[in-house]
């Protein structure tokens, strides 16, 4: 039976296990979780009722490591795992660590595949981005979908897209609950129940989400099937277009991207 090691299982972490357990990707006892000791190792492990990990050793000959920590701790993570000579795919979700950073962490060959997963994997509902490293092999992207796609959309893409991606999509939840939370304000402006107003907002912006990738529309034109001619929903966006909500987000994204390349560099 194939190994899977897993080093960190926080919340990403483990809605990744989650959705390869309960998706069949994974068997419970092919998986070893490893934390940063052994008493998180055996807790985290038990919670899910696959095996844990000591000192991450599985590694030499696990079919799949996923680095699931934080882009601060991926060095002595990635040191460590290297050091048992990994053959198989090594995934790593860490946001600004480059696939160049990652290759130095590991004997020459590894093969490396980045992924940039959204928090709404935890839901089943996310979108990942997924890039290859020099040595990647066409089974280890698929390998990636297999594990991401049961956890929402996936994509293909060089690693500057990924990137790019992050900053819209990685960072889109965080949009997108500014956004809810504005709608449900107004909603509450004008008299409506603070928790009416809430769902009201999450589910209209979930379901023209829904109606935009299922009939594979372009948004405008979804747009203009709600806006008659000189009809309410068209003044709403004209007031919203002149205060800016367009540039602002335009711009919320670049100053996202930018931050993201800061990062990179140090």
């Amino acid at each position: 039976m194939k190994k899977r090691l897993i080093i960190g299982c926080g919340a990403m972490g483990g809605a990744i296990l989650s959705g390869c357990l309960s998706h069949g990707v994974w068997e419970k006892e092919s998986v070893f979780l490893k934390e940063h000791n052994e008493e998180a190792s055996r807790d985290k492990a038990g919670r899910y009722g696959v095996n844990w990990s000591a000192d991450g050793r599985e590694a030499a000959e696990a079919d799949t490591i996923l680095l699931a920590v934080k882009p601060n701790i991926i060095p002595e993570a990635a040191k460590a795992v290297g050091a048992f000579a990994p053959k198989g795919t090594v995934i790593s979700i860490a946001a600004a660590v480059t696939l160049e950073e990652l290759a130095s962490y590991f004997p020459a060959g590894t093969r490396i595949v980045r992924v940039m997963p959204n928090t709404p994997v935890s839901v089943g509902e996310g979108y990942s981005a997924i890039a290859g490293g020099p040595a990647a092999q066409a089974e280890d992207i698929e390998k990636a979908k297999a594990i991401f796609g049961t956890l929402g959309r996936t994509a293909v893409v060089n690693e500057r897209q990924l990137d790019e991606l992050g900053a819209l999509s990685g960072a889109g939840p965080g949009y997108a609950f500014v956004i809810i939370d504005a709608l449900a304000d107004a909603g509450v402006n004008i008299g409506l129940p603070r928790a009416v107003a809430i769902e009201a907002a999450a589910q209209t912006l979930y379901g023209a989400a829904k109606m935009v990738l299922e009939t594979g529309k372009h948004p405008a034109a979804l747009r203009d099937q709600v806006t008659s001619p000189g009809g309410t929903t068209i003044a709403g966006i004209q007031m919203m277009e002149r205060r800016g909500l367009r540039a602002a987000l335009i711009d919320g994204v670049e100053a996202c991207m930018a931050k993201s390349d800061a990062m990179a560099k140090k």
